[in-house]
């Protein structure tokens, strides 16, 4: 569907008593925009097909980030590292009648701070880039939220 070739699609439409070179070459004139648009509907198509088929795992995460700063999928410079993430501590509810001590003076070990939903309590990966790649690290960022599963907190660190 998307594989055409304009040549033998002119040869072809036109009657046999019109194929000679200066009708062929007029009509490839005349199409060329087509022929144009036709190669960037292409490039954007493999472009979304790439896209669609990266998912939020490690390895599907670091051939693409590979691939797109690196042009080559196969070489392994970016990579992606576990991340220390912790849990936000639980508070029950009013209707569990369970109790709500985090931290009583009396003990020696250091209180326990609450976090609001926004606040950042470490990240769950982190992506090591090269110290020698000069990127655009907004780009980068981009490209990783677009693709990670969601809730997912990641940092972006070279090496």
């Amino acid at each position: 569907m998307f594989n055409i070739d304009f040549n033998k699609l002119i040869s072809d439409l036109l009657p046999w008593y019109h194929r000679k070179a200066i009708f062929k070459k007029w009509l490839a004139a005349m199409i060329s925009p087509v022929v144009r648009l036709h190669g960037l509907l292409i490039t954007y198509r493999e472009a979304q097909l790439f896209s669609a088929s990266t998912t939020g795992q490690v390895i599907s995460l670091e051939f693409m980030l590979n691939k797109v700063f690196y042009g080559d999928g196969a070489l392994r410079h970016i990579y992606i590292s576990d991340g220390e993430r912790l849990p936000p501590p639980y508070v029950y509810n009013r209707e569990e009648n369970k109790p709500k001590y985090l931290y009583n003076s009396g003990e020696s070990h250091l209180p326990v701070y609450l976090y609001q939903q926004g606040e950042t309590t470490g990240y769950d990966f982190i992506v090591w880039v090269p110290a020698s790649l000069s990127f655009d690290p907004i780009y980068m960022r981009s490209l990783v939220e677009k693709h990670k599963a969601a809730g997912f907190q990641f940092q972006i660190k070279t090496y």
